[in-house]
């Protein structure tokens, strides 16, 4: 029922869809709009409410829309944690779910909250906080075997030797997909929600 094409910069789009009369959500889901884009963030236009013809009466429904995405580095579990953390802090002190009215306040406080995650690459490798690729450069090919050359992987990375290239994340935010689907119930939809990974119950019902 939706097509998912990936862009580089989301708030380009959201800003631009009303100009295309497309009636965007009210907010960006995930994180904040950074320097260094981490995890996913997501957006879409509202269900098309489209005229159902049935054989003795007339109805309409909402189900087809459009969700746009963008993509960033991939967090460790220490990272993820943290993420977490600042994302519920700026929901809670939110108090509700993002809508039109809030959403000024809502991209404030997510933007505020997430000051505590580092915005750039190499402060988010050395924490640990997401996950790279490391990939030996020409330069390290050329000098290989020759004596004296760095033995660590830092010291390989400051001699140019090898490169390291952020790991895009290639899954879904269920609370994205989340606050996607709560935006096209309009008035019906839930004013708070949450939303827990639960391991154990899953492998249980997995076998």
């Amino acid at each position: 029922n939706h097509l998912t094409p990936r862009t580089l910069d989301i708030d380009q789009v959201q800003a631009a869809m009303p100009g295309k009369g497309i009636t965007p959500k009210a907010v960006i889901e995930g994180p904040p709009r950074r320097q260094c884009p981490i995890l996913l963030r997501q957006t879409s236009f509202k269900a098309l409410d489209e005229p159902i013809a049935f054989t003795d009466a007339k109805g309409s429904h909402s189900a087809r829309f459009g969700e746009i995405e963008q993509r960033g580095v991939a967090l460790t579990p220490k990272g993820r944690a943290l993420y977490d953390q600042l994302l519920n802090a700026a929901r809670d002190e939110l108090g509700a779910f993002p809508n039109e009215g809030n959403a000024a306040r809502y991209v404030e406080l997510m933007a505020q909250h997430f000051q505590a995650f580092p915005d750039n690459h190499a402060q988010m490798r050395e924490q640990e906080l997401a996950y790279f690729r490391y990939f030996v450069t020409e330069q390290g090919l050329a000098a290989r075997g020759q004596a004296g050359q760095p033995q660590t992987l830092e010291a390989l990375m400051a001699a140019g030797h090898v490169a390291v290239v952020p790991l895009v994340y290639e899954d879904f935010l269920p609370v994205s997909a989340a606050g996607i689907f709560q935006s096209n119930l309009g008035d019906a939809a839930q004013s708070h929600y949450t939303a827990h990974s639960n391991q154990a119950q899953f492998e249980q019902a997995l076998g």
